[in-house]
Protein backbone atom coordinates (compact mmCIF):
# COMPACT_ATOMS: atom_id res chain seq x y z
CA UNK A 1 0.00 0.00 0.00
CA UNK A 2 1.45 3.36 -1.00
CA UNK A 3 2.08 6.06 1.59
CA UNK A 4 -0.53 8.26 -0.07
CA UNK A 5 -3.16 5.52 0.13
CA UNK A 6 -2.25 4.80 3.75
CA UNK A 7 -2.70 8.45 4.59
CA UNK A 8 -6.03 8.59 2.76
CA UNK A 9 -7.24 5.40 4.45
CA UNK A 10 -6.30 6.62 7.93
CA UNK A 11 -7.93 9.98 7.30
CA UNK A 12 -11.04 8.34 5.84
CA UNK A 13 -11.47 6.06 8.85
CA UNK A 14 -11.01 8.96 11.28
CA UNK A 15 -13.55 11.14 9.49
CA UNK A 16 -16.01 8.25 9.08
CA UNK A 17 -15.72 7.38 12.77
CA UNK A 18 -16.05 11.02 13.84
CA UNK A 19 -18.99 11.53 11.53
CA UNK A 20 -20.79 8.45 12.81
CA UNK A 21 -20.37 9.41 16.45
CA UNK A 22 -21.36 13.03 15.78
CA UNK A 23 -24.49 11.94 13.93
CA UNK A 24 -25.41 9.57 16.75
CA UNK A 25 -25.14 12.35 19.32
CA UNK A 26 -27.03 14.86 17.17
CA UNK A 27 -29.71 12.31 16.31
CA UNK A 28 -30.12 11.33 19.95
CA UNK A 29 -30.57 14.94 21.12
CA UNK A 30 -33.03 15.70 18.32
CA UNK A 31 -35.01 12.56 19.14
CA UNK A 32 -35.22 13.55 22.80
CA UNK A 33 -36.79 16.87 21.82
CA UNK A 34 -39.14 15.39 19.21
CA UNK A 35 -40.30 12.65 21.60
CA UNK A 36 -41.77 15.38 23.81
CA UNK A 37 -43.41 17.22 20.91
CA UNK A 38 -44.88 14.27 18.97
CA UNK A 39 -47.03 11.30 19.98
CA UNK A 40 -46.23 7.56 19.72
CA UNK A 41 -48.84 7.29 16.95
CA UNK A 42 -47.10 9.99 14.90
CA UNK A 43 -43.74 8.23 15.31
CA UNK A 44 -45.46 4.96 14.36
CA UNK A 45 -46.81 6.47 11.13
CA UNK A 46 -43.37 7.83 10.29
CA UNK A 47 -41.87 4.36 10.95
CA UNK A 48 -44.23 2.75 8.43
CA UNK A 49 -43.34 5.41 5.86
CA UNK A 50 -39.65 4.77 6.56
CA UNK A 51 -40.05 1.03 5.94
CA UNK A 52 -41.59 1.69 2.52
CA UNK A 53 -38.80 4.15 1.73
CA UNK A 54 -36.06 1.75 2.81
CA UNK A 55 -37.41 -1.00 0.58
CA UNK A 56 -37.72 1.42 -2.34
CA UNK A 57 -34.20 2.75 -1.84
CA UNK A 58 -32.81 -0.76 -2.38
CA UNK A 59 -34.01 -0.73 -5.97
CA UNK A 60 -32.53 2.71 -6.63
CA UNK A 61 -29.05 1.67 -5.51
CA UNK A 62 -29.46 -2.05 -6.32
CA UNK A 63 -25.83 -2.67 -5.44
CA UNK A 64 -24.75 -0.27 -8.21
CA UNK A 65 -22.76 1.97 -5.87
CA UNK A 66 -20.76 -1.01 -4.54
CA UNK A 67 -20.09 -2.18 -8.10
CA UNK A 68 -18.89 1.23 -9.28
CA UNK A 69 -16.71 1.74 -6.20
CA UNK A 70 -14.98 -1.62 -6.63
CA UNK A 71 -14.33 -1.10 -10.37
CA UNK A 72 -10.73 -0.08 -10.98
CA UNK A 73 -11.77 2.43 -13.64
CA UNK A 74 -15.04 4.00 -14.75
CA UNK A 75 -15.66 6.09 -17.86
CA UNK A 76 -18.16 8.80 -18.70
CA UNK A 77 -20.37 6.45 -20.72
CA UNK A 78 -20.74 4.08 -17.77
CA UNK A 79 -21.39 6.88 -15.28
CA UNK A 80 -23.90 8.63 -17.53
CA UNK A 81 -25.70 5.37 -18.29
CA UNK A 82 -26.06 4.57 -14.61
CA UNK A 83 -27.13 8.14 -13.85
CA UNK A 84 -30.03 8.01 -16.31
CA UNK A 85 -30.92 4.47 -15.22
CA UNK A 86 -31.11 5.63 -11.59
CA UNK A 87 -33.23 8.64 -12.54
CA UNK A 88 -35.68 6.36 -14.38
CA UNK A 89 -35.85 3.93 -11.44
CA UNK A 90 -36.30 6.84 -9.02
CA UNK A 91 -39.22 8.24 -11.00
CA UNK A 92 -40.80 4.79 -11.35
CA UNK A 93 -40.51 4.15 -7.59
CA UNK A 94 -41.93 7.60 -6.84
CA UNK A 95 -44.98 6.99 -9.06
CA UNK A 96 -45.43 3.42 -7.82
CA UNK A 97 -45.47 4.40 -4.13
CA UNK A 98 -47.77 7.33 -4.92
CA UNK A 99 -50.24 4.97 -6.62
CA UNK A 100 -50.22 2.21 -3.99
CA UNK A 101 -50.26 4.58 -1.01
CA UNK A 102 -54.05 4.25 -0.59
CA UNK A 103 -53.78 0.44 -0.67
CA UNK A 104 -51.09 0.48 2.05
CA UNK A 105 -53.17 2.91 4.13
CA UNK A 106 -56.21 0.63 3.86
CA UNK A 107 -54.06 -2.36 4.78
CA UNK A 108 -53.14 -0.65 8.06
CA UNK A 109 -56.56 0.96 8.46
CA UNK A 110 -55.04 4.44 8.70
CA UNK A 111 -56.33 7.18 6.44
CA UNK A 112 -53.47 9.45 7.58
CA UNK A 113 -50.88 7.13 6.05
CA UNK A 114 -51.73 7.70 2.36
CA UNK A 115 -50.84 11.44 2.12
CA UNK A 116 -47.64 10.82 4.10
CA UNK A 117 -46.53 8.12 1.66
CA UNK A 118 -47.41 10.32 -1.31
CA UNK A 119 -45.36 13.22 0.04
CA UNK A 120 -42.40 11.05 1.02
CA UNK A 121 -42.29 9.38 -2.43
CA UNK A 122 -40.37 12.47 -3.62
CA UNK A 123 -37.36 11.03 -1.75
CA UNK A 124 -36.88 8.36 -4.40
CA UNK A 125 -36.19 10.93 -7.10
CA UNK A 126 -33.91 12.94 -4.80
CA UNK A 127 -31.94 9.80 -3.87
CA UNK A 128 -31.46 8.81 -7.51
CA UNK A 129 -30.28 12.35 -8.29
CA UNK A 130 -27.45 12.23 -5.74
CA UNK A 131 -26.27 8.61 -6.08
CA UNK A 132 -23.56 8.98 -8.75
CA UNK A 133 -21.94 12.10 -7.20
CA UNK A 134 -21.81 10.23 -3.87
CA UNK A 135 -20.15 7.25 -5.59
CA UNK A 136 -17.52 9.54 -7.10
CA UNK A 137 -16.71 11.06 -3.72
CA UNK A 138 -16.34 7.57 -2.21
CA UNK A 139 -14.11 6.47 -5.08
CA UNK A 140 -11.85 9.41 -4.24
CA UNK A 141 -11.95 8.35 -0.56
CA UNK A 142 -13.25 11.82 0.25
CA UNK A 143 -14.81 10.85 3.56
CA UNK A 144 -13.92 14.19 5.07
CA UNK A 145 -16.44 15.91 2.81
CA UNK A 146 -19.01 13.09 3.13
CA UNK A 147 -18.79 13.07 6.93
CA UNK A 148 -19.04 16.85 7.15
CA UNK A 149 -22.01 16.77 4.78
CA UNK A 150 -23.78 14.05 6.79
CA UNK A 151 -23.32 15.94 10.05
CA UNK A 152 -24.37 19.25 8.50
CA UNK A 153 -27.48 17.78 6.87
CA UNK A 154 -28.40 15.88 10.02
CA UNK A 155 -28.07 18.94 12.23
CA UNK A 156 -29.81 21.44 9.93
CA UNK A 157 -32.68 19.14 8.98
CA UNK A 158 -33.09 18.14 12.64
CA UNK A 159 -33.39 21.74 13.78
CA UNK A 160 -35.93 22.46 11.04
CA UNK A 161 -37.90 19.36 12.08
CA UNK A 162 -37.99 20.52 15.70
CA UNK A 163 -39.24 23.94 14.57
CA UNK A 164 -41.96 22.37 12.40
CA UNK A 165 -43.03 20.03 15.22
CA UNK A 166 -43.16 22.98 17.63
CA UNK A 167 -45.34 24.89 15.14
CA UNK A 168 -47.81 22.00 15.07
CA UNK A 169 -46.97 20.16 11.83
CA UNK A 170 -47.05 16.85 13.70
CA UNK A 171 -45.91 13.76 11.81
CA UNK A 172 -45.40 15.86 8.65
CA UNK A 173 -42.38 17.43 10.34
CA UNK A 174 -40.68 14.00 10.24
CA UNK A 175 -41.52 13.53 6.55
CA UNK A 176 -40.30 17.01 5.67
CA UNK A 177 -37.02 16.22 7.41
CA UNK A 178 -36.20 13.41 4.98
CA UNK A 179 -37.17 15.54 1.98
CA UNK A 180 -35.09 18.51 3.17
CA UNK A 181 -32.17 16.14 3.78
CA UNK A 182 -32.46 14.76 0.25
CA UNK A 183 -32.50 18.21 -1.36
CA UNK A 184 -29.56 19.56 0.66
CA UNK A 185 -27.57 16.34 0.25
CA UNK A 186 -28.00 16.23 -3.53
CA UNK A 187 -27.24 19.96 -3.85
CA UNK A 188 -23.93 19.82 -1.99
CA UNK A 189 -22.87 16.59 -3.72
CA UNK A 190 -23.33 18.14 -7.15
CA UNK A 191 -21.60 21.30 -5.99
CA UNK A 192 -18.55 19.28 -4.95
CA UNK A 193 -18.47 17.09 -8.09
CA UNK A 194 -17.08 18.41 -11.38
CA UNK A 195 -18.46 15.50 -13.43
CA UNK A 196 -21.69 16.08 -15.36
CA UNK A 197 -23.79 13.46 -17.21
CA UNK A 198 -24.04 13.44 -20.99
CA UNK A 199 -26.99 12.35 -23.12
CA UNK A 200 -25.77 8.81 -23.61
CA UNK A 201 -26.95 5.37 -22.50
CA UNK A 202 -25.09 2.13 -23.17
CA UNK A 203 -26.36 -1.12 -21.69
CA UNK A 204 -23.18 -2.87 -22.82
CA UNK A 205 -21.03 -0.56 -20.68
CA UNK A 206 -23.04 -1.17 -17.49
CA UNK A 207 -23.79 -4.89 -17.93
CA UNK A 208 -20.71 -6.19 -15.99
CA UNK A 209 -21.50 -3.98 -13.00
CA UNK A 210 -25.19 -4.95 -13.14
CA UNK A 211 -24.23 -8.63 -13.08
CA UNK A 212 -22.21 -8.00 -9.93
CA UNK A 213 -24.92 -5.91 -8.26
CA UNK A 214 -27.76 -8.41 -8.82
CA UNK A 215 -26.62 -10.66 -5.95
CA UNK A 216 -26.25 -7.68 -3.63
CA UNK A 217 -29.78 -6.54 -4.56
CA UNK A 218 -31.31 -9.88 -3.57
CA UNK A 219 -29.50 -10.04 -0.26
CA UNK A 220 -30.34 -6.38 0.49
CA UNK A 221 -34.05 -7.03 -0.08
CA UNK A 222 -34.03 -9.99 2.30
CA UNK A 223 -32.03 -8.13 4.98
CA UNK A 224 -34.14 -4.97 4.79
CA UNK A 225 -37.48 -6.77 4.96
CA UNK A 226 -36.23 -9.01 7.76
CA UNK A 227 -34.86 -6.13 9.85
CA UNK A 228 -38.11 -4.18 9.45
CA UNK A 229 -40.52 -7.09 9.73
CA UNK A 230 -41.32 -6.28 13.35
CA UNK A 231 -42.57 -2.81 12.35
CA UNK A 232 -44.65 -4.28 9.52
CA UNK A 233 -46.24 -6.95 11.74
CA UNK A 234 -46.84 -4.78 14.81
CA UNK A 235 -48.62 -2.13 12.74
CA UNK A 236 -50.85 -4.72 11.12
CA UNK A 237 -51.73 -6.80 14.20
CA UNK A 238 -51.81 -4.08 16.87
CA UNK A 239 -51.76 -0.34 16.12
CA UNK A 240 -49.63 2.41 14.66
CA UNK A 241 -49.09 3.80 18.18
CA UNK A 242 -47.68 0.42 19.27
CA UNK A 243 -45.11 0.69 16.46
CA UNK A 244 -43.96 4.01 17.88
CA UNK A 245 -43.66 2.62 21.40
CA UNK A 246 -41.84 -0.54 20.28
CA UNK A 247 -39.41 1.41 18.10
CA UNK A 248 -38.68 3.79 20.97
CA UNK A 249 -37.64 0.80 23.11
CA UNK A 250 -35.66 -0.82 20.28
CA UNK A 251 -33.94 2.44 19.32
CA UNK A 252 -32.96 3.10 22.94
CA UNK A 253 -31.24 -0.28 23.05
CA UNK A 254 -29.80 0.47 19.61
CA UNK A 255 -28.05 3.58 20.93
CA UNK A 256 -25.58 1.15 22.47
CA UNK A 257 -25.62 -1.88 20.19
CA UNK A 258 -25.44 0.10 16.95
CA UNK A 259 -22.34 1.95 18.10
CA UNK A 260 -19.71 -0.14 19.84
CA UNK A 261 -20.62 -3.40 18.04
CA UNK A 262 -20.12 -2.23 14.44
CA UNK A 263 -17.16 -0.03 15.37
CA UNK A 264 -15.50 -2.96 17.10
CA UNK A 265 -16.08 -5.12 14.02
CA UNK A 266 -14.46 -2.50 11.77
CA UNK A 267 -11.24 -2.92 13.74
CA UNK A 268 -11.61 -6.66 14.41
CA UNK A 269 -12.11 -7.75 10.79
CA UNK A 270 -8.79 -6.43 9.40
CA UNK A 271 -6.89 -7.63 12.48
CA UNK A 272 -8.26 -11.18 12.23
CA UNK A 273 -7.72 -11.13 8.46
CA UNK A 274 -3.98 -10.58 8.95
CA UNK A 275 -3.63 -13.70 11.15
CA UNK A 276 -6.25 -15.91 9.45
CA UNK A 277 -3.70 -18.63 8.68
CA UNK A 278 -2.31 -18.78 12.25
CA UNK A 279 -5.01 -20.87 13.94
CA UNK A 280 -3.61 -20.49 17.47
CA UNK A 281 -3.37 -16.70 17.34
CA UNK A 282 -6.69 -16.43 15.50
CA UNK A 283 -8.53 -18.35 18.21
CA UNK A 284 -6.78 -16.34 20.94
CA UNK A 285 -7.74 -12.98 19.38
CA UNK A 286 -11.26 -14.21 18.67
CA UNK A 287 -11.85 -15.23 22.30
CA UNK A 288 -10.40 -11.93 23.55
CA UNK A 289 -12.80 -10.11 21.25
CA UNK A 290 -15.75 -12.03 22.72
CA UNK A 291 -14.53 -11.24 26.24
CA UNK A 292 -14.23 -7.51 25.60
CA UNK A 293 -17.56 -7.20 23.79
CA UNK A 294 -19.28 -9.33 26.45
CA UNK A 295 -17.88 -7.11 29.20
CA UNK A 296 -19.47 -4.03 27.64
CA UNK A 297 -22.66 -5.60 26.31
CA UNK A 298 -23.55 -7.27 29.62
CA UNK A 299 -22.83 -4.07 31.54
CA UNK A 300 -24.98 -1.78 29.40
CA UNK A 301 -27.83 -4.27 28.94
CA UNK A 302 -27.94 -4.87 32.70
CA UNK A 303 -28.32 -1.13 33.31
CA UNK A 304 -31.10 -0.91 30.72
CA UNK A 305 -32.85 -3.86 32.36
CA UNK A 306 -32.60 -2.43 35.88
CA UNK A 307 -33.53 1.16 35.07
CA UNK A 308 -35.73 0.87 31.97
CA UNK A 309 -38.64 2.69 33.66
CA UNK A 310 -36.49 5.59 34.81
CA UNK A 311 -34.55 5.86 31.54
CA UNK A 312 -37.68 5.97 29.37
CA UNK A 313 -39.55 8.36 31.66
CA UNK A 314 -36.78 10.92 32.05
CA UNK A 315 -35.46 10.74 28.50
CA UNK A 316 -38.69 10.81 26.53
CA UNK A 317 -41.52 11.77 28.88
CA UNK A 318 -44.58 10.18 30.45
CA UNK A 319 -46.30 9.37 27.14
CA UNK A 320 -43.58 6.80 26.39
CA UNK A 321 -43.72 4.83 29.65
CA UNK A 322 -45.24 1.78 27.90
CA UNK A 323 -41.89 1.38 26.12
CA UNK A 324 -40.14 0.55 29.43
CA UNK A 325 -41.37 -3.09 29.77
CA UNK A 326 -40.42 -3.67 26.13
CA UNK A 327 -36.95 -2.24 26.70
CA UNK A 328 -36.49 -4.56 29.68
CA UNK A 329 -37.23 -7.63 27.56
CA UNK A 330 -35.23 -6.44 24.56
CA UNK A 331 -32.20 -5.80 26.78
CA UNK A 332 -32.11 -9.53 27.57
CA UNK A 333 -31.75 -10.28 23.85
CA UNK A 334 -29.15 -7.51 23.56
CA UNK A 335 -26.73 -9.45 25.76
CA UNK A 336 -25.74 -11.79 22.91
CA UNK A 337 -26.38 -9.81 19.71
CA UNK A 338 -22.91 -8.16 19.51
CA UNK A 339 -21.23 -11.53 20.09
CA UNK A 340 -23.19 -13.07 17.24
CA UNK A 341 -21.85 -10.33 14.97
CA UNK A 342 -18.29 -11.30 15.93
CA UNK A 343 -19.06 -14.94 15.16
CA UNK A 344 -20.19 -14.00 11.67
CA UNK A 345 -17.07 -11.85 11.18
CA UNK A 346 -15.00 -14.97 11.64
CA UNK A 347 -16.71 -16.64 8.67
CA UNK A 348 -15.88 -13.62 6.50
CA UNK A 349 -12.25 -13.73 7.65
CA UNK A 350 -12.01 -17.41 6.71
CA UNK A 351 -13.49 -16.78 3.26
CA UNK A 352 -16.83 -18.49 3.92
CA UNK A 353 -18.91 -15.68 2.41
CA UNK A 354 -21.11 -17.97 0.29
CA UNK A 355 -21.89 -20.20 3.23
CA UNK A 356 -22.55 -17.13 5.34
CA UNK A 357 -25.07 -15.77 2.83
CA UNK A 358 -26.99 -19.06 2.79
CA UNK A 359 -26.84 -19.31 6.57
CA UNK A 360 -28.08 -15.76 7.06
CA UNK A 361 -30.92 -16.33 4.59
CA UNK A 362 -32.02 -19.44 6.50
CA UNK A 363 -31.94 -17.49 9.78
CA UNK A 364 -34.04 -14.68 8.29
CA UNK A 365 -36.64 -17.16 7.06
CA UNK A 366 -36.81 -18.91 10.44
CA UNK A 367 -37.07 -15.57 12.26
CA UNK A 368 -39.89 -14.44 9.98
CA UNK A 369 -41.86 -17.65 10.60
CA UNK A 370 -41.45 -17.39 14.37
CA UNK A 371 -42.39 -13.70 14.40
CA UNK A 372 -45.50 -14.24 12.26
CA UNK A 373 -46.69 -17.02 14.57
CA UNK A 374 -45.80 -15.43 17.92
CA UNK A 375 -47.31 -12.00 17.23
CA UNK A 376 -50.78 -13.55 17.06
CA UNK A 377 -50.51 -14.47 20.76
CA UNK A 378 -49.82 -10.92 21.93
CA UNK A 379 -47.04 -8.37 22.15
CA UNK A 380 -45.35 -9.99 25.14
CA UNK A 381 -45.10 -13.36 23.36
CA UNK A 382 -43.72 -11.56 20.32
CA UNK A 383 -40.99 -9.88 22.37
CA UNK A 384 -40.02 -13.13 24.08
CA UNK A 385 -39.81 -14.80 20.68
CA UNK A 386 -37.20 -12.20 19.71
CA UNK A 387 -35.22 -13.12 22.82
CA UNK A 388 -35.52 -16.83 22.02
CA UNK A 389 -34.30 -16.25 18.45
CA UNK A 390 -31.34 -14.20 19.67
CA UNK A 391 -30.14 -16.99 21.97
CA UNK A 392 -30.89 -19.74 19.45
CA UNK A 393 -28.74 -18.01 16.86
CA UNK A 394 -26.06 -17.32 19.48
CA UNK A 395 -25.74 -21.04 20.24
CA UNK A 396 -25.96 -21.92 16.55
CA UNK A 397 -23.12 -19.50 15.77
CA UNK A 398 -20.74 -20.80 18.41
CA UNK A 399 -21.57 -24.39 17.41
CA UNK A 400 -20.77 -23.60 13.80
CA UNK A 401 -17.45 -22.01 14.74
CA UNK A 402 -16.61 -25.32 16.40
CA UNK A 403 -17.81 -27.41 13.46
CA UNK A 404 -16.06 -25.29 10.83
CA UNK A 405 -12.92 -24.10 12.65
CA UNK A 406 -12.64 -26.35 15.74
CA UNK A 407 -12.96 -23.40 18.14
CA UNK A 408 -13.90 -24.76 21.56
CA UNK A 409 -17.59 -24.33 22.45
CA UNK A 410 -16.71 -24.35 26.15
CA UNK A 411 -14.12 -21.58 25.71
CA UNK A 412 -16.60 -19.43 23.78
CA UNK A 413 -19.30 -19.90 26.40
CA UNK A 414 -16.88 -19.19 29.24
CA UNK A 415 -15.80 -15.94 27.58
CA UNK A 416 -19.43 -14.81 27.76
CA UNK A 417 -20.70 -16.39 31.00
CA UNK A 418 -17.72 -15.12 33.02
CA UNK A 419 -19.20 -11.64 32.46
CA UNK A 420 -22.86 -12.69 32.64
CA UNK A 421 -22.80 -14.47 36.01
CA UNK A 422 -21.59 -11.56 38.19
CA UNK A 423 -24.01 -9.20 36.43
CA UNK A 424 -26.89 -11.64 36.84
CA UNK A 425 -26.25 -12.05 40.58
CA UNK A 426 -26.04 -8.27 41.00
CA UNK A 427 -29.26 -7.67 39.06
CA UNK A 428 -31.14 -10.24 41.15
CA UNK A 429 -29.86 -8.74 44.40
CA UNK A 430 -30.70 -5.16 43.36
CA UNK A 431 -34.16 -6.09 42.07
CA UNK A 432 -35.05 -7.98 45.26
CA UNK A 433 -33.45 -5.76 47.89
CA UNK A 434 -32.95 -2.20 46.63
CA UNK A 435 -35.01 -0.96 43.69
CA UNK A 436 -38.34 0.67 44.56
CA UNK A 437 -41.49 -0.09 42.60
CA UNK A 438 -41.94 3.47 41.35
CA UNK A 439 -39.74 5.42 38.93
CA UNK A 440 -36.90 7.04 40.83
CA UNK A 441 -34.03 9.02 39.31
CA UNK A 442 -32.39 9.28 42.75
CA UNK A 443 -32.14 5.51 43.13
CA UNK A 444 -30.71 5.15 39.62
CA UNK A 445 -28.02 7.77 40.30
CA UNK A 446 -27.08 6.05 43.57
CA UNK A 447 -27.33 2.40 42.54
CA UNK A 448 -25.82 2.54 39.04
CA UNK A 449 -22.31 3.65 40.22
CA UNK A 450 -22.37 0.94 42.90
CA UNK A 451 -23.40 -1.64 40.29
CA UNK A 452 -20.64 -0.42 37.96
CA UNK A 453 -17.89 -0.76 40.55
CA UNK A 454 -18.95 -4.18 41.82
CA UNK A 455 -19.54 -5.52 38.30
CA UNK A 456 -16.16 -4.54 36.86
CA UNK A 457 -14.24 -5.59 39.97
CA UNK A 458 -15.98 -8.99 39.94
CA UNK A 459 -15.46 -9.45 36.21
CA UNK A 460 -11.75 -8.63 36.43
CA UNK A 461 -11.25 -10.89 39.47
CA UNK A 462 -12.76 -13.76 37.49
CA UNK A 463 -10.80 -12.86 34.35
CA UNK A 464 -7.52 -11.19 35.35
CA UNK A 465 -6.06 -11.65 31.87
CA UNK A 466 -8.79 -9.40 30.44
CA UNK A 467 -7.97 -6.73 33.04
CA UNK A 468 -4.31 -6.64 32.01
CA UNK A 469 -5.28 -6.63 28.33
CA UNK A 470 -7.57 -3.61 28.75
CA UNK A 471 -5.05 -1.88 31.02
CA UNK A 472 -2.32 -2.25 28.39
CA UNK A 473 -4.67 -0.86 25.73
CA UNK A 474 -5.93 2.09 27.77
CA UNK A 475 -2.78 3.12 29.63
CA UNK A 476 -0.88 4.56 26.63
CA UNK A 477 -3.97 6.53 25.58
CA UNK A 478 -4.33 7.99 29.07
CA UNK A 479 -0.68 9.01 29.04
CA UNK A 480 -1.16 10.79 25.72
CA UNK A 481 -4.16 12.67 27.07
CA UNK A 482 -2.27 13.59 30.28
CA UNK A 483 0.70 14.85 28.23
CA UNK A 484 -1.53 17.02 26.04
CA UNK A 485 -3.29 18.45 29.08
CA UNK A 486 -0.01 19.22 30.85
CA UNK A 487 1.29 20.98 27.72
CA UNK A 488 -1.93 22.96 27.45
CA UNK A 489 -1.89 24.16 31.04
Amino acid sequence: MSDNLKTKTTSAFSWALGGQLSNQIIGFVITLVLARLLTPEEFGLASLVMVVNLIGQIFIDAGISSGLIRNKTVNNTELSSFFWLNIIIGVIMMLLVFMISTFIANLYESENLAPLLQLSSLQFFLSSLGLIPMVLRKRDIDFRFLSQLDVGVNLSSGLITILLAFLGFGVYSLIFRSIISGIVNAGFLWGKTSWRPTWVFSYKSIKPTLNYSTGILGLSIVNTISSNLSTILIGKVFSVATIGIYNRAANTRGLILKNFGPLFNKVLFPVLSKIQDDEVRLQSYYLKAIQMVSLLAVFFMALLYLFSDTIIYYLYGEQWTNAAPMLKILSVAGLVLPISNINLNLFMVKGKSRFLMSYELAKHILSAIVMVISINYGMEYFLYSLVAMAYLFFFMNITLTYKKFKFSIRAQLMAFTSKLIPALLLVIAIELLILPKEVSLTYMLIVSPIFTIIYFVSAFLIDKELYFLIRDLVKPKLKQVATKLSNYF
